[in-house]
């Protein structure tokens, strides 16, 4: 199974060079969208990059929203463009699909953070608790030995961060994750909102925890997919 992911492409600002990278991109069997693929809530703009993908890639279309995406209008997004554009938007819930004997299963979600930015603060103080209750279920929708993805906008760690300021880091991902992804070991974990960071890093246990002891040793690879870092769609082979 082939699978392609791109995530922060917000709008018309990167969308001339994602549609040329889909041009060279060749078959995939699922593409998977990590958020902020319009700028500042432009549902004009969100319906065109669906437009400019699926012109191009007929596989199943896989979304979470991100910050751009205002939680306010999730169901009028979901309501335009979800059967237009046969795209199954994710919001703390899981999707499986099959292709050539292989199934997958993918979580996807907006994702948390540590600490709500001051913005959220000031203007959505339910936040944080939104963000601790998340934790919870993207834990329990992480639970098998199935092959699982975990597709969000927001990283579920700090490995990827890059150069992003060590201070703001609690308002940019969510460490309080990592421990679940190193119990949960989903095949593919891909997000991405963070510009600064890197494409790719490995998540270990800290051993700062009696239960890091009990989690498995081998490096779990996570996959920042936001645009402005690769300046490519990714593709993954499972």
């Amino acid at each position: 199974m082939r699978l392609a992911a791109v995530g922060d492409i917000h709008g018309h600002e990167n969308l001339a060079a994602v549609a040329a990278d889909l041009d060279r991109l060749g078959p995939v069997d699922l593409f998977l969208l990590a958020g902020d693929t319009t700028n500042r809530n432009d549902l004009e703009a969100f319906g065109k990059v669906l437009e400019t993908i699926r012109s191009r890639i007929p596989a199943p279309i896989a979304a979470v929203f991100g910050n751009n995406e205002y939680a306010n209008d999730h169901p009028t997004y979901v309501a335009r463009f979800a059967a237009t554009h046969r795209v199954r938007f994710l919001q703390d819930e899981a999707e499986r699909w099959t292709v050539g004997g292989t199934t997958v299963r993918v979580i996807g979600s907006l994702g948390c953070l540590d600490r709500p930015t001051w913005w959220q603060r000031k203007n959505l103080p339910h936040l944080a608790e939104e963000y601790r209750r998340r934790i919870g279920v993207l834990d329990e929708l992480l639970a098998g030995d199935d092959p699982r993805i975990l597709l969000t906008h927001y990283p579920p760690t700090y490995v990827t961060m890059g150069a992003e300021k060590e201070e703001w880091r609690p308002e940019l991902g969510c460490k309080a994750l990592e421990p679940v992804l190193l119990r949960r070991r989903p095949v593919l974990v891909i997000h991405g909102h963070i510009h600064k960071g890197i494409p790719n890093g490995e998540l270990r246990p800290s051993f700062s925890r009696l239960d890091d002891f009990a989690e498995a040793m081998t490096p779990l690879p996570i996959h920042n997919v936001a645009y402005p870092v690769r300046h490519a769609v990714a593709t993954f082979d499972l």
